[in-house]
This record gives C-alpha cells, sequence and structure tokens, in this order.
C-alpha cells in the first residue's frame, strides 16, 4: 500500500535501509511535507508520520546523530513563542513513566526555548523504539532507536467508520472496509478516475474508491443482488428492505454523486465500446465457497434447467472455471483499462502446491505486488494488483494460451474441493482429540 501511494503522491524508500517486513517504522524520503501529508490522508496501513531528526541503535548513537541534525532546520519549531511535548512510543515494550521521564530529560541538550503543553501543543516530537518482533524474546536495549516531529497520522479510523457492521446494505462476502481501502491505495485511485468492479456484488468496493473522489461503476450476473431484492445477509432480518441497494449504501456515506450505475450483466461477455474507459479495475471475483461462480449460456451448453429471479427474468447458467474467470479479467482489462491504470483483484489458493507460476499473466499487464491473506492453514488468497504496459492488440486477445502460464493455474479450478476437503480434515481431527 505504502509503495503504491509513494508512486502515486511522490518519494520513495529511503537507501538508508533496507526495508524488513519484521520492523515497523520504515524509512521513507519524500520531497515536501505537504506530499507527506497526502499520503497520511490516504493509508490505512500506516499509523503516524514524522519528519526524522535522528536514528541509532543505541542511545548514544542516537543523541550524537540529533546533535549532527542542522540546527537551522530544527530552530523554527523550537522558538520561545511555540509549545510542545514529547511522545515516548515503544514497539514490542512497555516503560515505565519513571524511565520514560529519565529518556525525556536526556534530550536537554536540545534548544527548546518554547513552553511545555501536554494537552495542546504547537510541535509533538517523538521518540519511538524498537524492540524486535518477538515478545518472548524482547531485549533490554533497543534494536533502533528514531526521534522527530509529529506530521500526521493515517486513517485507520475509516475502518471503524466504514465498517460492515453499521452498513445499510451488505451480503455474504461484502468486503471489509480496512482492506476494501488498501485495495483502492493499491490502485492509486483519485479524484475524478472512473473505477469499475465487474463483481460488484452489494459494492463494498465502490465504497472506497467514492471516499477517494472517484466515480464508481459496476456488474454483476445475480439481479437479486443488484437490485437488493431476496433474503437478507444480515442476522436476525429475513428479508432485504425496499431500500437496501448500492446506491443506498453510497448515500449513507455522502458519496451518492459519485455513483455512475451498476449493470445486471456477464462479465465474461463484456458489454462495452471499445477503447480505453477505466482508471482502475478492483474486484473480487466468487471463488465458489460461499458465491457460486457462473456465467451466463445456452441450452446447448449446459443440461441445468433454467433458472428464474425474483422478477421472472429467465437466464441459463453454466459452470464457469476459476481458471477461465481469472483469464477473462485479465484480458478485460488489458483491453479496457487506461495505459498506467491498475488491476486489484483476489486470486484463491490452495498453499501446499502454491507457487508464483500460478498467477495468471497478460503481456499488457505488468505484476506490481502480490500479498498474502490467509484464510486457513491450507488456504490463504493473493492480492495482486497489476498495471497495465501495454496497449492492446487482437494478438493479445488469448496469447496467454500459448506462454504456459494458462496451465498451471488449471489446477485451482477445483479450489472448492480442496478448500472443503480441508475443512473435513480439520473437523475430524478435532472430533479424535475431544475423544481422547
Amino acid at each position: 500500500e505504502i509503495a503504491s501511494l509513494l508512486s502515486l503522491y511522490g518519494g520513495q524508500f529511503s537507501g538508508e535501509q533496507e526495508i524488513h517486513v519484521n520492523s515497523p517504522f520504515w524509512i521513507l524520503s519524500i520531497p515536501s511535507e505537504e506530499m507527506a501529508r497526502g499520503l497520511m490522508k490516504r493509508t490505512v496501513c500506516a499509523k503516524s508520520i514524522f519528519e526524522l531528526w535522528a536514528h541509532g541503535r543505541s542511545a548514544g548513537e542516537l543523541y550524537a546523530s540529533l546533535r549532527s541534525y542542522p540546527r537551522d532546520k530544527m530552530l523554527p519549531y523550537l522558538q520561545s513563542d511555540s509549545t510542545y511535548k514529547v511522545h515516548i512510543h515503544t514497539f514490542n515494550k512497555t516503560l515505565t513513566q519513571a524511565q520514560k521521564i529519565q529518556k525525556i530529560d536526556a534530550l536537554e541538550f536540545l534548544p527548546f526555548k518554547g513552553k511545555v503543553s501536554l494537552k495542546n501543543p504547537e510541535h509533538i516530537f517523538w521518540i519511538l523504539e524498537d524492540y524486535g518482533m518477538d515478545p518472548n524474546k524482547v531485549p533490554e536495549e533497543p534494536l533502533h532507536l528514531y526521534f522527530g516531529r509529529w506530521i500526521a497520522d493515517g486513517q485507520r479510523e475509516l475502518i471503524e467508520s466504514y465498517s460492515v457492521k453499521k452498513r445499510h446494505f451488505i451480503g455474504n462476502t461484502s468486503m471489509d472496509a480496512c482492506l476494501s481501502f488498501i485495495m483502492a491505495n493499491h490502485g492509486r485511485v483519485k479524484a475524478n478516475d472512473v473505477v469499475y468492479d465487474p463483481f460488484v456484488g452489494t459494492g463494498g468496493l465502490l465504497i472506497s474508491s467514492a471516499h477517494f473522489g472517484a466515480y464508481v461503476c459496476g456488474a454483476d450476473i445475480d439481479y437479486n443482488t443488484i437490485h437488493g431484492l431476496g433474503k437478507a445477509s444480515r442476522k436476525n432480518q429475513k428479508w432485504r428492505g425496499p431500500d437496501e441497494n448500492i446506491r443506498a449504501n453510497l448515500r449513507q456515506y455522502g458519496l451518492e454523486q459519485y455513483y455512475l450505475d451498476a449493470l445486471v450483466s456477464d462479465s465474461s461477455r463484456p458489454v462495452w465500446r471499445k477503447g480505453m474507459l477505466f482508471d482502475a479495475i478492483i474486484t473480487d471475483p466468487p471463488y465458489g465457497i460461499r458465491e457460486a461462480t457462473r456465467r451466463t449460456g445456452s441450452q446447448k451448453e449446459t443440461v441445468k434447467s433454467a433458472e428464474r429471479s425474483t422478477e421472472n427474468h429467465i437466464f441459463v447458467s453454466s459452470n464457469y472455471h476459476l481458471s477461465d474467470i481469472f483469464f477473462d479479467l485479465l484480458k478485460f482489462a488489458a483491453e479496457y483499462l487506461v495505459m498506467g491504470g491498475r488491476l486489484v483483484y483476489w486470486l484463491p489458493i490452495y498453499r501446499p502446491e502454491y507457487t508464483e507460476d500460478v498467477i495468471p499473466r497478460h503481456p499488457c499487464l505488468n505484476l506490481v505486488s502480490n500479498c498474502e491473506q490467509m484464510l486457513s492453514s491450507h488456504t490463504s488468497r493473493r492480492l495482486i494488483t497489476m498495471e497495465k504496459v501495454k496497449e492492446f492488440k487482437d494478438q493479445d486477445q488469448n496469447s496467454y494460451l500459448s506462454d504456459g502460464q494458462y496451465l498451471p493455474y488449471r489446477g485451482h479450478n477445483s479450489f472448492r474441493e480442496k478448500y472443503f476437503s480441508g475443512v473435513t480434515k480439520r473437523i475430524a481431527k478435532e472430533e479424535k482429540d475431544n475423544q481422547k
């Protein structure tokens, strides 16, 4: 998420520090404080950002680094007519109040001229101490120490204010608010973009993009979900109400002006005119676990009987293999994304068989990131972010069939069976343990 936002707002990871996933503290090189604030107005992963004044592996190194920080950069924040306070944050260790005061007193060599104000200071300075990630092996002294001036906090409050628990219209697979914002940030969604979700469901992924000022639209094969008809997914509610729909969700958050529309449409058969239409495609395709994987067909293609929806719209559906879903999605993105536009989607994985070879590829799309969210001991899903780097040509229509990338993912057509086989084994093991 941070890497995507840096590419959107400007900046990069600092060459001074190799980024380790086992550290909560990262050093970034950002050209201006304004850009830093812009980044923090978007991120739900980062807690806070600071102007780094000093860094060391011991208290002595930290103080030496702080003494060498240019005095002219310090002075604007240390004037006699200003107020300030110093805050201490430790990761993986709790300090007593006496220890905190001792560490603050050790900074007396700094030329603070203003008054201390604990309630409403103009400037807040932080000492950050990293004691590693292992709660069972906490070192006596911190591994890294940082001192800096607080600039801004991230947007973690969005997770609560957009919580699915409080949302007007939800379904079995409505996306968690935190993940929805992370996906919008991976897609580098910005004001006045047009964002599309081809498996829109109850529209959870549209909300985060609309929050950032993008115009949103979607499609889904399920007529009842698009129109908010039928049985409710919410506990203790039997049927959906008359105003439970995607538009009502956006209205709930004051975002209705960004809603274009949602179509009842089969994503395997695009209805859009030719051309680059979307700045981002952000979606969560069905895996066949809580939502069926299906597409429109004909009596010749399937032996299934016609399904009849609430409004008497009759259609015939056929199986839609996972491999076909994702390769249709990549073809659609390659054709309809603008140059530099991003495709962000979830790919279900059976972990014992996972290798990077199973990630679907397309010659027009470059893989930007691949992040894992664990679902169980044997299954997970990967958040895949791809960027359009080449203009779509007719010869790219089925190019994936010849490059060897299609066959490895074929094995994941049985993801549903593997998922439930793991559940069955776990239940059997629990019953066996209980018998002991």
